[in-house]
């Protein structure tokens, strides 16, 4: 969608119509009003609650929550987006493609490219684990692609509207998946390279950034997985067993056009290039 497309109406200057008013914005297309700037004191718990209300609406039309992306976990960027923590939203049925299925840019609000690592969980962790019992509680990890949108224009907005507004979430797409091993050493083996990779984003064969492990959250993707863990255990329903974890971008975020061609090099993890056409 063009930047300049108006933003829909805000009916109401309280949260109580929030939740169907952005359903409304991204079903039409049209980019919405901040609830930070419409809604007196909009909080991020008023977020959350938002963002389960919508849950509730997507869930009474047949869609399914099959995972949660955890957003913002890349610290080099917050500056950039005036945000300072992570944030967290449900992806769902009919946002999580099969590796048959392609990617829809020109069905999202000024969409962007974000390369992710995430996990798949087999057993209820708890935040205070080690890693070596963390990764226990995973039957997978891997790497995958967010296509990223924003209602609101520009890409310009406060955290708790990013929680509200869907968590930024558009698309996710699994490139490469591995099985989490019984094996101990092969577990140290995977945590050691979790926390030292390197990535090399291209687009159209330019070489756009050179992410690392170490930018979600100053640590590891499995910081971000902690985080997620830490945040359910203070809000349950957020919990998501037997769904996909995404652990947020390891570069910025990259706009998206018709034709674009992408890949991502991660040494050490994967020892292959993927592409992504649009």
């Amino acid at each position: 969608m063009e930047a300049g497309s108006r933003p829909g109406v805000f009916p109401l200057n309280t949260r109580e119509k929030l939740s169907n008013y952005l359903i409304q914005c991204l079903e039409n297309m049209s980019q919405a009003q901040l609830p930070s700037k419409t809604i007196s004191n909009f909080s991020l718990s008023d977020a959350y609650k938002t963002a389960l209300e919508i849950k509730e609406i997507r869930e009474n039309k047949k869609e399914k929550a099959l995972g949660i992306k955890v957003g913002f976990t890349n610290k080099t960027i917050w500056e950039k987006y005036s945000v300072n923590a992570p944030i967290f939203g449900f992806m769902y049925s009919s946002t999580v493609l099969s590796k048959e299925q392609l990617f829809s840019p020109e069905k999202f609000l000024e969409p962007r490219f974000e390369p992710e690592i995430f996990f798949k969980l087999r057993k209820k962790p708890h935040s205070e684990m080690s890693d070596m019992d963390l990764i226990s509680c995973c039957e997978s990890f891997g790497i995958g692609v967010e296509l990223v949108q924003s209602i609101y224009k520009g890409w310009i907005f406060k955290l708790p509207d990013t929680v509200a507004g869907f968590g930024l979430h558009g698309q996710y797409k699994i490139l490469e998946e591995t099985e989490i091993p019984s094996d101990e050493n092969k577990k140290i083996a995977i945590i050691e390279k979790l926390k030292n990779f390197n990535l090399i984003l291209r687009k159209n064969n330019t070489i756009l950034e050179r992410g690392k492990a170490s930018n979600i959250l100053e640590e590891s993707p499995l910081a971000a997985l902690r985080s997620y863990i830490e945040f359910c255990e203070k809000n349950l329903d957020w919990l998501v067993l037997d769904g996909l974890i995404t652990t947020g971008t390891i570069t910025d975020a990259y706009d998206i056009n018709k034709a674009d061609v992408f890949s991502c090099e991660l040494d050490r993890l994967f020892e292959k290039k993927f592409v992504v056409k649009f």
